[in-house]
């Protein structure tokens, strides 16, 4: 199993200042989130690169005690370029969730694959402040190939770069003091990012054998039900309505399926 790095909790970055000189990076080299509307050939080559090459400067996290749920899910936690590994380790998720889906087909609705698709565009939108254009969302075939293995992976992994990205979002919120378009930004990119993350768990779990996936509880979800509540000082009252919803609807898929508990 190839391994997929992601940030140790404690190193998610915590303003979008963070994350803008790796954005750009990627952006200048293609490989931002408009990579996930090209041609699957160009999204294999941009996994290779993202994956492989050295773009993204990452180092061991040291002192750092392996969590049975990294194990499982080939996870290896690490430090280095903050911003690159946390925005690659979403891009490559996303595309082993593409490729998964085009061999082998997936029963989740159009408007849940769009909810799923538009978090990493909201994502750089919010990080490199661009203006919301839209996207271009690309509905999988049928498929053909029978990857229930594959398919539970790549749908935990993104669950758990998503989760990430809520921590980063929320981390956000908490920290924007009187700026009140930047608490409504971070906190609407936290809400698409817990829709999509509630997506990414039902694709894990959409398998013939109609079995769900283990649900994983992670460090992230610990800590939103521990700052719910100064969400809820932070923000407007429609906003944060949404995103408690948005949190409600995770905890439905994980009533729905067994859980497993995450450290960290």
């Amino acid at each position: 199993m190839e391994p997929f790095r992601l940030l140790h909790p404690d190193l998610v970055p915590q303003r979008r200042e963070g994350l803008q000189h790796a954005a750009s990076t990627l952006v200048q080299m293609g490989l931002d989130d408009t990579v996930l509307s090209a041609s699957p050939v160009h999204q294999r080559l941009a996994r290779v690169v993202l994956a492989n090459s050295g773009v993204i400067e990452w180092s061991p996290a040291h002192r750092v005690q392996v969590c049975p749920i990294d194990q499982r899910f080939g996870v290896e936690r690490v430090g280095g370029d903050r911003g690159g590994v946390f925005l690659s380790g979403v891009l490559i998720a996303y595309l082993d969730v593409l490729e998964n889906a085009a061999r082998m087909g997936t029963s989740v609705t159009e408007d849940s694959w769009r909810t799923l698709l538009w978090a990493p565009t909201a994502l750089f939108d919010h990080v490199l402040r661009r203006p919301q254009v839209g996207m271009t969302v690309v509905t999988p075939g049928p498929g053909t190939e029978n990857l229930p293995r594959e398919r539970a992976l790549a749908g935990q992994r993104l669950y758990l770069a998503l989760m990430q990205a809520v921590r980063f979002a929320v981390n956000g919120v908490l920290r924007a003091e009187d700026d009140r378009t930047l608490v409504e930004d971070c906190v609407t990119l936290a809400t698409a990012c817990l829709r999509a993350a509630a997506v990414a768990l039902e694709f894990a779990a959409d398998v013939p054998s109609g079995v769900p996936a283990p649900v994983v509880e992670t460090a992230e979800h610990r800590y939103l039900w521990q700052v719910i509540g100064e969400v809820r000082t932070a923000v407007p009252r429609a906003r944060f309505d949404q995103f408690a919803a948005a949190l409600r609807r995770l905890n439905d898929v994980y009533t729905a399926c067994p859980l497993l508990v995450a450290g960290g």
